[in-house]
């Protein structure tokens, strides 16, 4: 059964999981950066930091720590693995919802401002996440792995 499912080394589940966050937290911030240039330059500028603010909170307070989770579990892995275990299956579900909560907001009438702000703290903590995990694919196989 194994054989129907691609295979990859350890590591490359790191990069692999690098990619997705990269391309959601990109993907968000790309919705970000339209709402935000239909503004005035400070409302746009205020709004723009007020985001970043709370990515580098969401980041520390959820983002960072799913991904520690996740890299000391495939460090503890084994060798070869599906190439879409860099997360749990109940991640897979969380993502899929947020993905559904997303699309939801973005046809609701909810104001494209505050849509911003959220959007830009999921995505900039996404980014960050993705950066943890290309952080450790690059790390040397002698490197020990990074604690909490």
């Amino acid at each position: 059964m194994s054989g129907l499912w691609p295979q990859v080394q350890r590591r490359w589940l790191f990069a692999i999981a690098a990619a997705f966050w990269a391309i959601a937290g990109s993907m968000l911030l790309g919705w970000t950066v339209v709402w935000l240039s239909q503004v005035a330059v400070l409302e746009e500028w205020v709004l723009a930091h007020l985001g970043a603010v709370a990515a580098l909170i969401a980041a520390r307070l959820i983002f960072l720590r799913v991904v520690r989770t996740n890299i000391r579990r495939l460090d503890a892995g084994p060798d070869r693995a599906w190439a879409l275990a860099f997360q749990t299956w109940k991640s897979y579900l969380v993502m899929a919802f947020m993905i559904a909560l997303g699309v939801v907001l973005r046809m609701s009438a909810s104001p494209r401002l505050v849509l911003a702000v959220l959007y830009e703290a999921i995505g900039g903590g996404l980014l960050l996440g993705a950066y943890l995990y290309l952080h450790h694919f690059m790390r040397p196989d002698d490197t020990p792995p990074e604690g909490d």
